[in-house]
């Protein structure tokens, strides 16, 4: 019975969870867009891996839920995959940002940096995750297509 919880943990979160940790991406986006602050930077990019690649829990994974216990919100389950995809393209912009800034290319950190903030602000104020729609029209036909 426990393994079947584990992999149940691991197919599903909580909606509201992820919202409050695309509001807390989007609050850090625009401060490190606005400082230019490296050090905010290395710390998503650290927060996107840990939620893409490890089962761990994340600084803003922890922070968002302590904070949906507290605002006493009512668990919403969600497929997690698609979500796990979508932090991996959060990996992959924070990165790319992370390295702009360490080269100062001003118009590249911009541009990446604005997309982010979007996808950030699409997700934490309307519940769309861009992440999921690209892993919904693109990943999931992929691996179909690959067990048939």
């Amino acid at each position: 019975m426990e393994v079947a919880n584990d992999n149940a943990k691991k197919m599903y979160g909580d909606a509201g969870v992820i919202r409050l940790i695309a509001a807390q991406v989007l609050v850090l986006s625009i401060i490190a867009l606005w400082s230019g602050s490296q050090i905010i930077m290395g710390f998503l990019v650290i927060d996107f891996a840990i939620r893409a690649f490890t089962y761990s829990m994340s600084p803003l994974k922890w922070s968002a839920q302590k904070l949906a216990k507290g605002l006493d919100s009512t668990p919403r389950p969600i497929f997690l995959p698609p979500k796990r995809f979508a932090a991996l393209l959060g990996f992959i912009f924070s990165t790319s940002w992370l390295l702009f800034l360490l080269l100062s290319w001003p118009v590249a950190t911009l541009v990446i940096g604005i997309t982010l903030i979007v996808a950030a602000s699409l997700e934490a104020l309307f519940e769309v995750c861009l992440g999921c729609y690209v892993y919904n029209w693109v990943v999931s036909p992929l691996m179909q297509r690959r067990r048939n």
